[in-house]
């Protein structure tokens, strides 16, 4: 048979086999067609668009659920984030929760915890209601017996006197009587009657441009108070230390000496001179913390160049800092 008959009947073989196998297909079970090998389809969504399967950042594999960690930060670390903004203010509603309470230690501990957190910013309203929620708790603290672990209760002996005492726990006369709510007119104690006696480690930092100082216990803020300053930056910069500590003290201007009550005499109630130390000039000499007959100027630029209080926060401050406090005016 010639190849031109041959052709034809090719075509309709494997047109017929075509058929055949498509017709036996469609008529298989459906167990047995799962058995059959099949190629493998990207899955689908819902909506019929392809999804691309899951990569690993290096290539390889289908990506892992567990989070990468930077080797420069350790594993607690990054499974513990440091508390954010909205945590913090958490905090400082329960601290002031914790004040209105009387709470007055677990108040402090969350507000200092705030106000040494490194994500608070200084000076924010975050870290200002925090000094603040500090700020009333110490002073209570440190007017009246209320117990802390800053203070000792000492037991007065025969030949005691305050002046003694205080110079062994490193305070004053007048802070051991007004915790103690001893007169202060008087010098009497008596042996066997218990004094509660606060332990600070005292330094003032004095921020010139926010007219605010700040008295801090070791490395904590312990109490703000507000100020006033000398005008056209009169307020000398630098490191001092408190030199002398009168009470109702006299106002020496050159050349004259004004009492204590003269309506002329503008230290207030108290006065705490300061004396340059370190690498501040040394002649930075007459300048001192006192009080104010004018409160209306605190938080103000109007005095000489000293640093003016209103006199209930000097009478404080007073009794809180022993002589030789170091203090440190700054601009921030």
């Amino acid at each position: 048979m010639y190849w031109y008959y041959k052709f034809p009947l090719i075509a309709l073989g494997v047109i017929a086999g075509i058929g055949l196998t498509y017709l036996a297909w469609t008529h298989l079970p459906e167990g047995l067609k799962s058995r059959l090998p099949t190629q493998r389809t990207a899955p689908k969504q819902p909506d019929g668009e392809d999804v691309a399967p899951p990569v690993s950042p290096t290539g390889v594999g289908p990506e892992r659920a567990t989070p990468t960690v930077s080797p420069n930060v350790s594993r607690s670390a990054a499974a513990t984030p440091s508390p954010n903004l909205a945590e913090q203010e958490k905090r400082l509603a329960t601290a002031e929760r914790q004040l209105a309470r009387d709470k007055l230690l677990a108040a402090r501990e969350l507000a200092r915890k705030i106000l040494e957190s490194p994500e608070t910013q200084p000076f924010s309203p975050l870290w200002e209601r925090a000094a603040n929620v500090v700020s009333r708790v110490d002073t209570v603290l440190i007017n009246t017996d209320a117990p802390a672990p800053e203070k000792v209760a000492y037991e007065i002996r025969e030949g005691d006197t305050l002046s003694a005492i205080a110079k062994r726990f490193h305070t004053t006369v007048e802070g051991i009587q007004r915790s103690n709510k001893l007169d202060p007119t008087s010098a009497v104690i008596y042996p066997g009657d218990i004094l509660h006696i606060y332990r600070g480690d005292w330094r003032i930092t004095v921020k010139r441009s926010r007219f605010l100082l700040i008295l801090y216990d070791d490395k904590h803020l312990f109490k703000l108070y507000p100020v006033g300053i000398g005008r056209q930056d009169r307020t000398p910069l630098g490191t001092f230390r408190i030199a002398t500590k009168i009470r109702e003290p006299a106002w020496t201007p050159p050349g004259r000496v004004i009492p204590y009550g003269d309506p002329e005499n503008v230290l207030g109630t108290r006065w705490l001179g300061l004396e340059p130390i370190g690498d501040t000039d040394p002649t930075l000499r007459g300048y001192g913390i006192h009080g104010t007959w004018q409160p209306e100027t605190v938080g103000t630029a109007a005095s000489e160049g000293c640093i003016r209080m209103k006199n209930d926060s000097v009478n404080e401050l007073f009794d809180i800092v022993p002589i030789g406090t170091p203090v440190l005016i700054e601009d921030e």
